[in-house]
């Protein structure tokens, strides 16, 4: 009898343990689902609230906040004039054709690959399209008041499509990084003032001459041989030409009185003769050459800076005869010259007014 008993209670609490685990095992699952949902909710919460913004009747700004398409969990009223979606990971022009009072549209650092829904933008003046995918200029009609157009880092093999008809008061205009091989189209452009052409594949200057009133011209990293084509642009107060495939400055610049700075680095020049005429240059960059003489730059009254540093001028009283004694800042490490033990004494002792040479700064007692 007491052995049966025994037995029974043994089964018993067994059985307990088995229930009690079986509870304690659902109650796990139970947690863990609680937890799932919590955390679903949590994450569909932060979907929600990552277009949650301060409502702003003119300014829109979802900088770094990837999402689907222009206007996903977010207003668009027509009274805005500001809209910055830089890196959205926005792949398409789309839902603003009723912003008649937008001013700036910037959208660099998407996946747009077409121009397009901008022509209703009547007020428009910045329109930035830097760093897309986009491989034709199109599309861009009826914007009177456009002034600055950014079209760069994009995939663009073609200048095209920019009329003065369609942009009248066009001031900026920057196609840089791109696969453009031919300078066309711009004929029309005339108030055009700042004109971004670097890093593309032009071997020659050429298709500019209506190009009267430009003040930044920017040719660099292309594939350009002579400077040509630019004397008539008389208001040119910056040109860059660095990285490209020049020999010689020549007679290219003759009667740009108004230039100011001038970058020719990173090529293959010899000398600087054709600088004469540049009475109004402050800074000139002809570092990473191969110049060997600076005869001529004498003429360079007003010059405040000079970059030749990475070329072969070894003659120290060639230097103190041609470089203007009010010259502010210098660069002539790795060249021959840099070589003399007192190289930083001599011109600072030569230049009363430097300030810096090479990287480091002038101290004087």
């Amino acid at each position: 009898m007491t052995d049966n008993n025994t037995t029974t209670d043994i089964l018993k609490n067994k059985e307990e343990e088995e229930e009690k685990k079986e509870e304690e095992e659902v109650k796990d699952i139970d947690e863990e689902d609680e937890e799932d949902e919590d955390e679903e909710e949590e994450e569909e919460s932060k979907t929600v609230d990552k277009f949650v913004v301060e409502e702003h009747p003119h300014i829109l700004d979802l900088t770094g906040h990837p999402h689907t398409y222009i206007g996903e969990g977010y207003s668009l009223p027509d009274t805005l004039t500001d809209i910055d979606l830089t890196n959205d990971k926005i792949p398409k022009i789309e839902n603003i054709n009723h912003l008649v009072q937008l001013k700036k549209l910037c959208l660099r650092q998407n996946m747009i690959q077409v121009i397009e829904n901008v022509d209703t933008l009547v007020s428009l003046v910045e329109l930035d399209l830097y760093d897309n995918q986009i491989k034709k200029i199109e599309n861009i009609n009826n914007l009177p008041n456009l002034t600055y157009l950014d079209i760069s880092f994009n995939e663009l093999r073609v200048i095209e499509n920019l009329t003065s008809k369609q942009l009248p008061i066009l001031k900026e205009l920057y196609l840089a990084n791109n696969k453009i091989s031919e300078m066309e189209n711009l004929s029309e452009l005339t108030g055009i003032k700042c004109l971004e052409l670097g890093s593309n594949r032009f071997r020659e200057i050429k298709n500019l001459n209506e190009l009267i009133n430009v003040e930044t011209l920017w040719l660099g990293r292309n594939k350009i041989t002579t400077i040509s084509n630019i004397n008539h642009m008389a208001n040119l107060r910056i040109l860059s030409l660095q990285s490209n495939r020049l020999t010689e400055i020549g007679p290219g610049l003759a009667g740009l009185t108004k230039l100011t700075e001038l970058y020719l680095s990173h090529n293959g020049i010899t000398n600087v003769d054709g600088l004469q005429t540049l009475t109004s240059l402050q800074i000139l960059d002809i570092s990473a050459n191969q110049v060997q003489t600076l005869v001529g730059i004498d003429k360079l009254i007003n010059l405040e800076e000079l970059w030749c540093n990475d070329n072969l001028v070894e003659d120290m009283d060639m230097i103190e005869q041609q470089i203007n004694k009010n010259v502010t800042c210098l660069y002539f490490e790795r060249n021959p010259v840099a070589k003399h033990q007192q190289y930083r004494r001599i011109f600072i002792n030569i230049f009363p007014k430097l300030k810096q040479l090479d990287a480091t700064y002038v101290k004087r007692n």
